[in-house]
């Protein structure tokens, strides 16, 4: 019997669909274009990620498990590729300044209002992936108007990582840099002392 087809779903495939995008600016970015060529190939080969509207390329009958699996393909294609062009193509400084300007690309596609701490916090979750849904990984531990501070429960990232042989603080460096992008001339601060976060008006 096919599962019912939700609006979460769709939230869920767009953060999914944002963090196969992280890659792929990476990817854009490198000048050599046999270089370039090489290693987009290899990405196609290793974490394919399908193209069309959701509704026709989703599988009706496993809707959680076909969401899951592409969203650790994504995170993993995100850890090889760092992996493969951090120090060989880019200094992690350069990756930094790349996930920044995509943090500023990203709140200029979305024009938010942030009247309040929570509503940033919406911005970012609605954005970043932090496992499925079901995992409430994110918990917001306190909050007003001036301020939010959540946890990350455990870390959902961490295994797609070490599967690529890749280093996890270079994935939290990395959003870390795009969240401050995001925020980048608002009226609101993050600072980061992982697991625990936090959003201050400034």
């Amino acid at each position: 019997m096919a599962e019912k087809f939700a609006e979460i779903h769709v939230w869920m495939f767009n953060k999914i669909r944002l963090q196969n995008q992280f890659s792929d600016e990476v990817l854009n970015n490198i000048a050599d274009i046999t270089q370039k060529s090489q290693i987009y190939q290899k990405t196609q080969e290793l974490f394919p990620f399908p193209k069309g509207n959701l509704e026709e390329i989703i599988d009706h009958e496993n809707i959680h498990q076909w969401l899951e699996k592409h969203l650790i393909l994504t995170d993993r294609k995100m850890a090889w590729l760092i992996n493969k062009v951090k120090d060989e193509i880019y200094s992690m400084n350069q990756l930094e300044d790349q996930f920044f300007h995509l943090g500023k690309k990203h709140r200029d596609l979305i024009l938010p209002v942030w009247l309040k701490p929570s509503y940033v916090y919406r911005s970012i979750t609605d954005a970043l992936t932090e496992g499925m849904p079901c995992d409430k990984a994110n918990q917001v531990i306190s909050h007003d108007e001036n301020h939010l501070i959540w946890e990350v429960s455990r870390c959902m990232h961490s295994k797609n990582w070490m599967t690529e042989n890749a280093d996890v603080q270079d994935f939290y460096t990395l959003r870390d840099a795009w969240i401050h992008g995001l925020l980048d001339g608002s009226e609101f601060v993050y600072t980061a002392s992982h697991p625990k976060y936090k959003i201050e008006r400034n």
